[in-house]
């Protein structure tokens, strides 16, 4: 009998003890469930990372969170930066040396057959009234455009480019209102005769003033066509002052 007590005593406690395993059991799964919202990147929200840089703003109890591709947004060292690179136009002048000295040893040397000065210091003290220009003039009064055309000549067919390169221009290297022969000689032969007169005739001097730099109207000193043309107008009312300057020689004022 104490024996059967026993066994039943004991069977009741393993019942016992096995309930109170199932229970400390179900205690731990409720408390090691789901941590919810707080838990972060959870379910759609954690989606795919696209920015390197996220800014915060906070309104109220709202927070949004915002992103941003510096490859895109950044005005410094995105790809999509189109900003100012730095100067990088080449020159105007296409780095020519647009110097008399450049232009009489290339004229000189290209155009030994048609030269129009007498030696280089003539040649240095033509060019020494010329505008300079831009190695890129091909048809306008400048040192560019001699330049240029003397340069041609050296390659190919001096007869043609010569003369544009030239002090007079021939018709190319000239300003469009440059003063003209026509007017200076009617003027010379207008206004000065005798021996303030130093043409044989007109032809003559159309032939020596063919070859000067035509300078502009408003010169009244250098070895140009425009002062030697405005010296024999104003020989009307002076011409034992003004035919001298008008003259080829220029009577020390119309002169290099």
């Amino acid at each position: 009998m104490r024996v059967t007590v026993s066994l039943l005593g004991m069977l009741a406690m393993f019942v016992a003890c096995a309930e109170r395993e199932d229970d400390d059991d179900a205690a731990g799964t409720e408390e090691s469930g789901s941590i919810g919202d707080s838990g972060g990147t959870t379910g759609d929200d954690a989606g795919t990372v696209t920015a390197t840089t996220t800014a915060t703003s906070v309104t109220g109890t709202t927070a949004t969170t915002l992103t941003t591709d510096p490859s895109t947004t950044d005005p410094e060292t995105g790809p999509d930066d189109t900003g100012d690179t730095g100067d990088t136009g080449s020159d105007t002048t296409g780095g020519a040396d647009l110097s008399c000295a450049e232009y009489c040893g290339i004229y000189l040397d290209a155009c030994a057959d048609f030269s129009e000065y007498a030696n280089e210091q003539d040649c240095m003290d033509n060019c020494a009234q010329w505008p300079i220009g831009t190695a890129a003039d091909t048809g306008n009064d400048s040192l560019g455009c001699r330049i240029y055309h003397a340069t041609v000549a050296s390659g190919t067919d001096p007869e043609m480019h010569c003369p544009h390169a030239g002090p007079s221009g021939a018709a190319t290297c000239v300003a469009a209102d440059a003063p003209t022969c026509d007017l200076y000689c009617s003027r010379v032969f207008g206004n000065c005769s005798g021996d303030l007169n130093t043409f044989v005739d007109m032809a003559d001097c159309m032939d020596q003033c063919s070859a000067w730099y035509p300078g502009t109207e408003g010169d009244v000193d250098g070895h140009t066509v425009g002062c030697h043309s405005y010296h024999a107008n104003a020989a009307i009312g002076d011409a034992e002052t003004h035919c001298p300057h008008a003259a080829p020689g220029g009577g020390g004022i119309c002169v290099l």
